[in-house]
């Protein structure tokens, strides 16, 4: 019988917590790490959040685990990052069947492994990360815990499947248009996307330059307070970054119940472009923590940055985004020995590559131009009008149905689950940091998130709030259905 039996409950104390107990001597990290193997073992067969096991890896790396502030704590890995020796295909199907495995470890893995961290897996995500949510057909569907029947989001589906359930108590996400917040919002957990250039996504040169800096490397955590060690931990400047981030001069754990003062903060519920209609839950959600944080003592009013009324994100880019598919269609070729062909990929990924052949260097120029203007313009609200947060729905609907998503040759980009990302989206362009926190509940049960952005390089604003919202509207008691 595990040491944890009669805590509360004991497969949802986070990352701090479990590194306590460690240090403490009331669990050794190989018990921990058994505990962690038979929680997958047990629940995953209903969700397939974690699509690689690493058990007996996991232990070795547990019994050799340096002492690191989280030395024995697992976690997962999406499966679009490497970890040298482990399967490595991006949810490409004909990766996949090749049996490709990495030979190096990214500088997140370094920086999580020297922190103590033990890597259990490896999690489910749609085919290069490319839709909203995670039904693929390499990896198969991800199920949500809260309602089996409906999907994670994407394409950090698996993470954010995984940490809700109780299954580990952090996991690596990445995101470029709300990969990150998308899944935590229907999941019910904390997803962290930060600063552009926080977190090194290194040393493999990879997605031209991570699709022109709109994806960054961010994580599901469980709690704020994990959020901040884990940028202590993975926020670093490593050789070959094309980005970087203004860092405060103390470490973010100690922002967490730090006094934020009175902030200005816009509220944003309604899509300035007009195309999408938010769903009245979500932006009621997003207007009970509006009032709590009034209530908190800070200024809280109607307002957004008006470049917001251009859309989300430039449609210049958007050819732009075959030419980084079509390269990394080629690099995973050359990794396994022939190329890939249409066979070997879902509809809208072979439908990518095709356009991605078909844009002039002019025209990808004029794209990375485009979302580069759109990110200065959405900046400005925060450098120019004094603003200091953005809070939104983190989506404009709700958690849907799986199978929705059903790309077609004829179809290939028939519902790819973006519809909902509004408010996510703008932050990508930007390379601003957001977090959405559990806030909101459905009226059918389903979680929902709300966001907050902050200005560039300021995560410290970011999770003094989280922190004082996560006081006064705990979430810790949040379980699925199916949990461990």
């Amino acid at each position: 019988m595990s040491r944890w039996e009669g805590m509360m409950p004991d497969a949802f104390i986070d990352a701090t917590a479990q590194a306590e107990l460690i240090r403490s001597g009331e669990i050794t990290p190989g018990e921990l790490i058994e505990e962690t193997v038979a929680r997958i073992e047990k629940i995953d067969p209903r969700l397939n959040s974690v699509v690689v096991t690493l058990a007996e890896k996991a232990r070795a790396e547990a019994a050799a685990a340096p002492d690191g502030p989280f030395r024995g704590v697992p976690y997962l890995l999406k499966e679009v990052m490497p970890s040298k020796g482990d399967v490595y295909a991006a949810g490409i199907k004909g990766v996949i069947a090749a049996g490709l495995r990495a030979d190096h470890d990214a500088y997140f893995v370094q920086s999580m492994r020297a922190a103590g961290f033990v890597l259990a897996g490896r999690s489910n995500t749609s085919e290069m990360a490319l839709v909203a949510t995670t039904e693929s057909e390499g990896w198969g569907t991800c199920r949500n815990p809260w309602d089996t029947s409906r999907s994670t989001g994407g394409s950090s589906g698996g993470a954010a499947a995984a940490v809700a359930a109780g299954l580990v108590p952090v996991a690596h996400g990445s995101d470029g248009g709300g990969s990150v917040r998308e899944p935590a919002a229907k999941c019910g957990v904390v997803g962290l996307k930060p600063t552009r250039g926080r977190v090194s996504q290194g040393p493999a040169v990879i997605d031209s330059d991570n699709v022109s800096g709109l994806a960054h490397e961010g994580w599901m955590t469980r709690s704020v307070r994990d959020c901040a060690a884990l940028l202590d931990v993975a926020g670093s400047h490593r050789p070959g970054d094309a980005y970087g981030a203004w860092t405060p001069p103390g470490p973010f754990t100690e922002e967490v119940g730090a006094d934020p003062g009175t902030l200005r903060i816009g509220v944003l519920t309604e899509d300035p472009a007009g195309g999408t209609t938010v769903d009245p839950q979500c932006a009621a959600a997003a207007r009970a923590v509006a009032d709590v944080l009034t209530g908190l003592g800070h200024d809280v009013r109607e307002g957004f940055p008006e470049a917001l009324r251009r859309g989300s994100w430039p449609m210049e880019f958007m050819p732009c985004i075959g030419v980084v598919v079509l390269r990394e269609i080629e690099r995973f070729g050359r990794l396994i020995g022939r190329p890939l062909t249409e066979a070997d990929m879902e509809p809208q990924t072979w439908a990518y590559t095709e356009i991605g052949r078909t844009v002039t260097g002019v025209q990808y120029a004029a794209g990375v131009d485009a979302v580069r203007e759109r990110g200065r313009d959405i900046e400005r609200w925060w450098e120019e009008e004094g603003w200091d947060l953005l809070l939104t729905p983190t989506l404009t609907g709700q958690t849907p149905p799986l199978g929705l998503f059903n790309p077609t040759s004829e179809d290939p980009f028939s519902s790819l689950g973006m519809e909902a990302s509004a408010f996510t989206v703008p932050f990508n362009v930007s390379g601003q940091p957001a977090i959405s926190l559990p806030l909101g509940r459905a009226a059918d049960g389903m979680p929902l998130g709300v966001q907050l952005a902050a200005a560039h390089g300021r995560e410290d604003v970011l999770l003094r709030v989280a922190a004082q919202l996560e006081t006064a509207m705990p979430w810790a008691g949040l379980v699925p259905p199916v949990h461990a």
